[in-house]
């Protein structure tokens, strides 16, 4: 997968029955918080969780793998 911009303007959200409309949005920010956020839930809860951006959507596995690449990054 490659590297998104860590700055992205992202949208956390989440599914579930008990949400009008089948899902809503929990944090808005820069793709790298929401990512943290995102890895930051106990792991059952990611399940019902994803990332928005203009980049596409990445679920928790996908968050993970961009928490990766930006680690390798060159400082």
């Amino acid at each position: 997968m490659q590297t998104m911009p860590m700055n992205l303007p992202a949208e956390l959200h989440r599914r579930g029955s008990d949400v009008p409309g089948g899902d809503v949005i929990v944090a808005r920010g820069p793709l790298v918080i929401m990512a943290q956020g995102l890895l930051a839930l106990d792991p059952e809860a990611r399940k019902s969780c994803w990332i928005h951006s203009e980049a596409g959507d990445l679920d928790a596995a996908g968050a993970e793998e961009q928490l990766e690449g930006w680690g390798r990054l060159p400082h």
